[in-house]
């Protein structure tokens, strides 16, 4: 019998938020780190470089501004382990 052996797994954080009908427009970056607890903007800024932050199901870079009743989907690396 064979065993698969991880020596490192990555952990995700993922969230799905729904922008509120009386937001005004502001950055994504700025938003998410007022929403999301204990992520820096930076490494906000950094899941959007890779692709994981989507707003209504495409893409976006941190500068963009968020709108009334956008639905957010953001996936954020929070942590390695190793695993033996």
């Amino acid at each position: 019998m064979q065993e698969e052996i991880f020596e490192q797994a990555e952990l995700y954080e993922h969230h799905r938020i729904l922008v509120d009908r009386g937001q005004a427009l502001l950055r994504i970056d700025k938003f998410l780190g007022n929403r999301i607890e204990n992520v820096s903007r930076n490494k906000i800024q950094q899941a959007a470089k890779a692709g994981n932050i989507l707003v209504n199901g495409s893409p976006v870079k941190s500068n963009y501004r968020v709108k009334p009743a956008d639905i957010i989907s953001i996936v954020l690396p929070t942590l390695t382990m190793n695993l033996s």
